[in-house]
C-alpha cells in the first residue's frame, strides 16, 4: 500500500510538469512557425533566382528583345504575370514549384511581375550596364493562405496563445514581395532601348 504523502507529492510533480510546458509551448509553436516560414521563403526565392537565372541565359542569346512578343515568349508571362508560353524557363520553374494559379499551369498570382532588363524597366529597377541583360522575377509571399485569393486578406499572420483583455498578444509574420534578378552578358547585339 501506497502512503497517503507519497500520493500527494505524485500529484504535485503531474501539476508542476503542466504548468512547465504551459510555459514552454508558446516557445515550440514559435519555432515551428519560423520553421515554417523560413523554410517556405527560401524555397519560393530559391525556385524563383533559378528561373531568373536560365532565363537570362535564354535572353543573352535571343535577337530582336526590343521586339514586346519576343520578350513575352522569353519570359513566359506578360510584365504582370500573365501567362503566354508555357515552354520558357521561368514558366517551367514555377510550374514544378506549383507556384501557377492552377498549381502546374496558370496565370502568376497578382502583385507579381517578370522583366526583362533594360526594355522593361520601372522608375524602382536598377538598369543593367551596357552589353548586359537582366531578368527580374517578382512574387507575393504568404506564410499562410492562397496568393490568387482576392486582396482583401490581412497583410500578416499572426501566430500567438495568450490572450490579454480580450487582444491575442502574438508575433505578426508579414506577407510581401520576393524578388530575384540574374544577369547576363549578351551573347548577340540588340539594339539599346534607349
Amino acid at each position: 500500500m501506497i502512503h497517503p504523502e507519497y500520493q500527494i507529492q505524485g500529484k504535485r510533480k503531474r501539476g508542476q510538469s503542466m504548468v512547465e510546458f504551459a510555459f514552454a509551448l508558446p516557445f515550440l509553436i514559435f519555432i515551428l512557425v519560423s520553421i515554417v516560414f523560413m523554410g517556405r521563403y527560401f524555397l519560393i526565392a530559391q525556385v524563383l533566382l533559378s528561373a531568373a537565372q536560365e532565363a537570362a541565359k535564354i535572353a543573352a542569346r535571343t535577337p530582336n528583345l526590343n521586339d514586346p512578343t519576343v520578350r513575352d515568349s522569353v519570359r513566359g508571362f506578360t510584365t504582370t504575370g500573365a501567362a503566354t508560353n508555357p515552354n520558357s524557363a521561368i514558366y517551367g520553374a514555377l510550374a514544378s514549384a506549383r507556384l501557377l494559379s492552377n498549381t502546374i499551369s496558370g496565370d502568376m498570382p497578382s502583385g507579381s511581375s517578370v522583366e526583362i532588363l533594360p526594355w522593361d524597366a520601372t522608375a524602382t529597377d536598377t538598369i543593367p550596364p551596357p552589353g548586359t541583360v537582366a531578368v527580374k522575377v517578382a512574387y507575393p509571399f504568404q506564410l499562410l493562405g492562397n496568393p490568387f485569393q482576392p486582396s482583401n486578406q490581412p497583410t500578416y499572420v499572426q501566430v500567438g496563445l495568450y490572450t490579454t483583455n480580450a487582444t491575442t498578444q502574438g508575433i505578426k509574420f508579414k506577407n510581401f514581395v520576393i524578388s530575384e534578378q540574374a544577369t547576363a552578358g549578351q551573347e548577340i547585339y540588340q539594339q539599346d532601348p534607349n
